[in-house]
């Protein structure tokens, strides 16, 4: 066999794998989008006593199964949880009133996490105060009903967005985004101001 030979071989097999790929790719992609079935599971998770339903990791762009969560969990739907009250667990009908999106895991797999919340606790958090160490010597963030007050020391406003306009990014720390600004805090996992920015604001992926 000629070099030659050889060569054109080789760049034939490795054309040919290429081919290969992008066919299973497409293939993969059209599977996805036709998907009748859920790969996601769902726990019920909580901000203080109120319950909210997250589900497991999904890919950024799998739209196909964000869509059978949200026809799962429709807005104005009613789901049935279980809840505590002073006589114990009871099973409770609610409503749900929103749909949340968040960052999970981190680079280079980031995953995204869909959660669902209830029109029973709609704004029952507000206001509230979260002590934080973060950019800009910022030291608080605020949040009411109208939207978030991130403070200094001396209580000056650093940065402030209604949560119409309001960005997040839950990371490593947080990214909150808004009126052509940003400030970012450090905050524990699984604190209520992540769930919080979860369930009011709108993610925008800007840790990588």
């Amino acid at each position: 066999m000629s070099d030659d030979t050889g060569i054109l071989l080789f760049l034939g097999a490795g054309a040919l794998v290429l081919l290969l790929i992008v066919v299973f790719g497409v293939l993969s992609s059209r599977r996805k989008k036709r998907a009748t079935s859920r790969t996601w599971t769902v726990r019920t998770g909580w901000i203080g006593e109120q319950p909210f339903i997250e589900s497991s990791d999904l890919a950024p762009d799998d739209s196909r199964q964000e869509e059978l969560f949200r026809q799962t969990y429709p807005i104005g739907g009613s789901v049935t949880i279980t809840v505590t009250d002073e006589s114990g667990p009871v099973q409770r009908e609610v409503h749900v009133s929103r749909v949340g999106r968040s960052l999970r895991a981190g680079f280079p797999q980031a995953k995204i996490g869909l959660t669902a919340y209830f029109r029973e606790w709609e704004g029952t958090e507000f206001p509230v105060v979260f002590p934080v160490k973060g950019s800009d010597k910022v030291v608080a963030i605020e949040m009411d009903a109208a939207g978030v007050t991130a403070r200094d020391a001396a209580s000056a406003t650093v940065w402030t967005s209604p949560w119409s306009t309001l960005l997040f990014s839950n990371g490593p720390d947080i990214v909150l985004a808004g009126g052509g600004t940003t400030v970012r805090f450090e905050y524990a996992d699984g604190s209520a101001v992540e769930e919080l920015l979860i369930k009011y604001g709108t993610l925008r992926q800007m840790h990588f």
